[in-house]
């Protein structure tokens, strides 16, 4: 059994000004990418830095239209299939950073402007994540948390100035609890004490008599967690390698 020391914050309108602040950073940092930046590699296999931005604008375009499907009522696809979704990477490539820097910029604008125009009620509505909406269901209202963490985990991805100590500590809490409860109690996942020596956050998951504790500044920790790091900072106890964690959603 999983248990947290806090669960994560709620709050639409809020998140709506985290993802203009991230977003501001954001489309800061692909602004300083030369030619020869976008076309080196980012740290996701097989993508450079051009294809990373290329997602990150069609994420935004895709999130739109699930605000659209929430304020219509008309079930609308992030991506129609895949063929949509792989264009919308390919075409970042051979671009300018100003141009690639605009159009994340506009993509970003439209969302928050269509998130914004839902009403309570529709941000109740249960949407499909994903290439035609098969993906997972949540509520229209998790939208901005769902642009917030893209967003700030992809800016790491672009392997530049931009780290996990950048992260504020709201995005690391609420982040760390809600990849442990996503992660830590499935079966595929080893025995685990999860310590954030830098603040109160814990989490456990697995039989008690045969746990590792993995501890460390809450930062270094989700960056593990989501496959940003291979452990960095971290200590393990007893004394051995860090456990095998399955591939972050």
């Amino acid at each position: 059994m999983l248990v947290s020391a806090h669960p994560p914050t709620a709050g639409f309108e809020h998140d709506l000004d985290l993802v203009r602040a991230s977003a501001d950073q954001l489309v800061h940092d692909v602004t300083l990418l030369d030619e020869a930046a976008l076309a080196g590699a980012s740290l996701l296999p097989g993508w450079t830095r051009a294809h990373l931005v290329g997602h990150l604008i069609g994420n935004a375009e895709g999130l739109t239209r699930l605000a659209q499907w929430a304020s219509t009522g008309t079930p609308t696809p992030q991506y129609a299939d895949q063929r949509q979704k792989d264009a919308g990477i390919a075409d970042a490539v051979g671009v300018f950073a100003d141009e690639l820097a605009a159009r994340l910029r506009a993509a970003t604008d439209a969302f928050v402007a269509a998130a914004r125009g839902l009403t309570p009620g529709q941000q109740a509505t249960r949407v499909r994540l994903g290439v035609a909406a098969q993906g997972r269901e949540i509520t229209a209202a998790e939208l901005p948390w769902r642009r917030l963490v893209e967003q700030e985990v992809h800016n790491v991805d672009l392997a530049g100035a931009y780290t996990p100590a950048h992260w504020s500590p709201e995005l690391v809490d609420r982040l760390l609890t809600e990849t442990s409860e996503h992660y830590l109690t499935g079966s595929d996942v080893p025995p685990m004490n999860l310590q954030a020596l830098d603040g109160d956050w814990a989490a456990t998951c697995g039989d008690p008599s045969s746990r590792t504790t993995v501890a460390g500044p809450a930062p270094a920790l989700l960056a593990w967690l989501t496959g940003r790091s291979s452990g960095e900072g971290l200590h393990v106890d007893p004394t051995g390698p860090l456990p095998d964690l399955p591939p972050w959603f």
